[in-house]
């Protein structure tokens, strides 16, 4: 598995294209631009943009969730079991370990 660009990521918009650029210059990816007003190129690059953060945050939640019992103020308790498996999914597809939703 090869290492992704650290750090955050930033949409930048040049000409026809619309590129995702790493803290450190690099490019991560570039979208050419559609000519009929439609906005889809831009918006697939600000979420690519936000994958290091999502990846981040999800990762933050699986640590506090591991192996614990959710309790909600009204005194319910809930099985996290189902949360932790997608979180876990999630994890190992954004860092390149599951390439279809059926790998375990």
């Amino acid at each position: 598995m090869g290492k992704h660009a650290l750090g955050h990521w930033h949409v930048r918009k040049k000409g026809e294209a619309v590129g995702v650029i790493g803290d450190d210059s690099s490019v991560v990816a570039v979208f050419p631009r559609k000519n009929n007003g439609d906005d889809t190129r831009i918006n697939e690059a600000y979420l690519l943009a936000a994958a290091p953060l999502m990846l981040e945050a999800c990762s933050k939640i699986h640590s506090i969730l591991e192996n614990s019992l959710v309790v909600t103020p009204e005194g319910f308790k809930m099985n996290i079991s189902d949360i932790q498996k997608s979180l876990v999914d999630a994890i190992m597809r954004a860092k390149g370990y599951r390439k279809t939703p059926h790998e375990p």
